[in-house]
């Protein structure tokens, strides 16, 4: 597998910051006893939601 990176540029970044702190948000507001849980839940959601920018901001020159 070769990934081409080149289209991925700072700007990008305008989309990725948002995906990820939207994504940490809502799992971070699921209610859990533990403040450890409560920040694990919050990790995973902003990788989910950076993950999902990343296949967006790739995937939208090839949906234009």
């Amino acid at each position: 597998m070769n990934f081409n990176f080149e289209m991925f540029t700072i700007n990008d970044f305008i989309l990725l910051i948002p995906m990820a702190l939207a994504g940490a948000l809502f799992l971070g507001a699921i209610p859990m006893r533990t403040k450890m849980r409560t920040n694990t839940l919050r990790l995973l959601g902003a990788a989910i939601g950076a993950l999902c920018g990343m296949v967006l901001v790739e995937a939208l020159p090839a949906m234009l």
